[in-house]
């Protein structure tokens, strides 16, 4: 039951900048499957086979802008500005804890990643401020330093119900990406970040 609660806390709070209808809908491959690598930078997102701790994919699709904005204060202003830097896609992928599984406390246990493509990448830097923006307001996390991601980066830091969580906003050409990572009781800072440079890996050099 304690690991069901949570699943379900963590995708609760993971999942408050997209439809919890998403979960429904979302397809899980086979472990070491990939998806088509997004924009024009190759982004490939990652796979049970990469993540650590045994997490298993618990989501795997796409969201349209309509779904995006509805989690916004104005989501009108939203859709204007999303529009006004030519969004085309948001696809989304997130791990946690297999159902019945014990896992330390300290360790990672869920990882949410969504991407946003857009018309370049001007577009995805505003982008990330936005959205960034909005993710703070009202929150209870805090701005944090960290090295450098990708061509322009922002992290947030704080407590939430099921633990410590970090989420990183990097844009890396025409992409704007989100990065959460989560733990009941450790610090997820540090492995957060190796994960993340191995998705930004999959980058083409130009990128």
């Amino acid at each position: 039951m304690r690991q069901q609660i949570t699943v379900f806390a963590t995708l609760a709070l993971l999942m408050s900048w997209g439809p919890v209808a998403l979960a429904q809908q979302a397809s899980t491959p086979a472990p070491d499957a990939t998806p088509s690598p997004i924009g024009e930078s190759g982004l490939v997102l990652l796979t049970e086979v990469q993540v650590p701790n045994g997490l298993v994919m618990i989501m795997d699709g796409e969201r349209a802008l309509d779904d995006i904005v509805a989690n916004f204060t104005d989501p009108i202003t939203a859709t204007a500005q999303f529009e006004e830097w030519d969004w085309r896609r948001n696809v989304v992928r997130a791990f946690n804890v297999p159902e019945g599984t014990t896992l330390d406390p300290a360790e990672i246990d869920g990882i949410y990643i969504s991407v946003h493509e857009f018309g370049d990448s001007t577009a995805a830097m505003d982008a990330l401020d936005y959205t960034f923006a909005t993710h703070i307001g009202g929150s209870t996390f805090e701005e944090i330093e960290t090295e450098p991601l990708g061509d322009y980066s922002r992290a947030l830091y704080g407590e939430v119900p099921y633990g410590h969580e970090i989420t990183f906003y990097v844009q890396a050409g025409e992409l704007m990406i989100r990065f959460s990572a989560s733990s009941p009781e450790g610090d997820p800072r540090e492995e957060a970040e190796a994960q993340l440079r191995l998705m930004l890996d999959s980058l083409e050099p130009d990128s």
